[in-house]
């Protein structure tokens, strides 16, 4: 620890004399009447430049005398207010870069930026020394809670490293226009990233076999809660671990580096894909390990793969030919049961059958290939609740057609009115049913509107009643009149004879006297016989000179 107080103390007294130097120039220019505009925020810059070196004096003083207890967190401080101090002199530079065209500035601070440039070049080495000292990792047979811990504060002096070599990477790219040469302190720097680049690559690819070790473990020790804790942690570490490498090729591409190895293995061990992919050293790489891959592995399991489809493709025909005659057998097997089944429910069984032994033969052989049907089932099931919660009312629409199902209100080829429809049932399914109007148009109507309102089904019964009014005037005998319709009906083939057709005196109109008649008919005779009624009775109602009267009203005038 003593050589390491001995590095900061000549840090921060390096660092210290470029604040004194400060002090003079700063001084002198404050004696200035009216400052320029310009000239303000350097001056903040200045005085903030001023406090951060005497804040770094004073840290140094307390280390010397400092004892064990309080050392890091002093040394910590320090650290925090050496990086502000480097920033702050990054400012000054920028600033005054930005407005060298200026004359006031350049010749006040021109000579001061080439100071502050020159220690900065010479503060980053040290600054980078001390920082690398701070990282530790943790020993290998550390716990979870202890690495979790250590990678913390590793990461945190990470991150500050990274600062510290953006701040050299801008401080070498602001040399130049201020006339500094740095060929030397720019081959330090690619040097520094090469190393640094190498380290996390070693470091990320430990990582990620010690990650597939712990899934194995894991694996075989489901209940081995420090094993799970460490997959976690070092989870974290590789995420860690490839932004930082990020990070560093992102810096070495400013400097034209080359960094294709280490984007190749950022992308194959992340999975992330960039725009570093579209370059060609990068996609050359992929492409050629992709191949290599690919072909050694044909090469050891090729023909025991050409088996493996082979029987795959054997056994899905099979099971797909059983599945096509357990569904022919299951169709003729309904068909000539006792049981009075709807051909919605025919068709469904069916269908369930033939899908069943389908959905087997699939589920054999795959496992004959190799697969894990287990994971397989579970991703069936949290895909299948995903996709239900999606079809919220498809299911209702589903479960409103099993309840028709169930019940059976209505099926094929029946005549209904439901859901605001009326015509023939021309299809059904257990999610909506097709109806067919007696204009010929198909309407589509979904089953949770059909259960959900009242469902009239005209054809349910196989006998229907016609219900039919005629009039007669009040001059016609009522007795005659009633014996001719009672022939007409009688006379008609359609009409039965159980139940007995209904003749009665409904009501004396304002213009007639009305029957009503109720005969009985098949439900398939039911509309031919009711045009042919009406027909029927019109023709022989003249014949026997019975008269249909229409509403008529008698208007008397009066003289006054």
């Amino acid at each position: 620890m003593l050589p390491m107080t001995n590095r900061l103390i000549d840090i921060s007294l390096i660092l210290l004399l470029s604040g004194m130097l400060l002090s003079p120039i700063k001084t002198a220019y404050a004696n200035d009447s009216k400052p320029t505009e310009k000239t303000t925020e350097i001056e903040r810059i200045l005085v903030k430049i001023d406090r951060e070196s005497q804040s770094i004096s004073k840290l140094g003083k307390r280390l010397a005398n400092a004892e064990d207890l309080t050392r890091a967190s002093l040394e910590s401080r320090q650290i925090r207010a050496r990086l502000n101090l480097l920033e702050q002199n990054q400012n000054f530079l920028k600033l005054v870069t930005q407005q060298k065209e200026a004359s006031d500035i350049n010749e006040k601070y021109q000579q001061r930026a080439l100071a502050i440039l020159e220690s900065q070049l010479q503060a980053f080495e040290p600054m980078i020394t001390a920082l690398r000292e701070r990282i530790v990792l943790p020993k290998a047979d550390a716990s979870a809670s202890e690495r979790a811990a250590i990678f913390s504060q590793v990461f945190e002096e990470v991150d500050r490293l990274d600062r510290v070599y953006q701040l050299q990477l801008d401080c070498i790219e602001i040399a130049p226009l201020i006339g500094r040469n740095v060929d030397t302190e720019r081959e330090a720097l690619q040097q520094a990233l090469l190393e640094r680049a190498e380290t996390g690559s070693v470091l990320l690819e430990m990582a990620t076999s010690d990650i597939k070790a712990l899934r194995a473990s894991v694996a075989a020790v489901p209940d081995d809660a420090e094993s799970k804790s460490r997959l976690t942690v070092m989870t974290g570490y590789v995420t860690k671990m490839a932004n930082m490498l990020s990070k560093t090729i992102a810096t070495m591409n400013i400097l034209e580096m080359d960094t294709t190895d280490y984007q190749h293995q950022l992308l194959v061990i992340t999975g992330q894909i960039t725009t570093d992919l579209l370059q060609i050293g990068v996609a050359t790489n992929l492409l050629v390990g992709w191949s290599e891959t690919l072909w050694s592995g044909i090469i050891k399991s090729g023909p025991g793969l050409i088996f493996n489809l082979f029987l795959l493709v054997i056994i899905v025909f099979i099971f797909y030919k059983l599945a096509n005659l357990a569904r022919n057998l299951t169709e003729k097997g309904l068909e000539d049961s006792r049981f009075k089944l709807s051909q919605l429910l025919k068709r469904m069984v069916a269908s369930i059958v033939r899908n069943t032994i389908l959905i087997l033969g699939v589920l054999i052989a795959l496992s004959q290939i190799g697969f894990s049907l287990g994971p397989l089932l579970a991703g069936m099931g949290l895909v299948g609740f995903v996709v239900g919660f999606a079809l919220q009312d498809t299911l209702s629409n589903f479960a409103a057609g099993m309840l028709i199902l169930i019940y059976r209100p209505f099926d094929v080829d029946d005549v209904i009115e439901a859901g605001g429809v009326s015509g023939l049932v021309s299809k059904m399914s257990l999610v909506n049913t097709t109806f067919l109007t007696f204009d010929n148009q198909t309407i589509i109507v979904p089953n949770g509107k059909i259960w959900g309102d009242v469902i009239k089904n005209v054809t349910a019964q196989t006998v229907r009643r016609i219900d039919l009014v005629f009039g007669i005037a009040y001059s016609d005998d009522i007795e005659k009149a009633e014996k001719v319709m009672a022939e007409v009906v009688a006379a008609h083939p359609a009409v039965l004879d159980d139940p007995p057709t209904m003749i009665r005196l409904h009501e004396l109109g304002d213009s007639s006297v009305n029957y009503i008649v109720r005969p009985w008919v098949n439900k398939d005779d039911y509309w031919e016989t009711f045009w042919a009624l009406k027909r029927a009775m019109k023709m022989r109602f003249d014949e026997e000179g019975i008269s249909i009267p229409f509403p008529q009203r008698d208007v008397h005038l009066f003289k006054k």
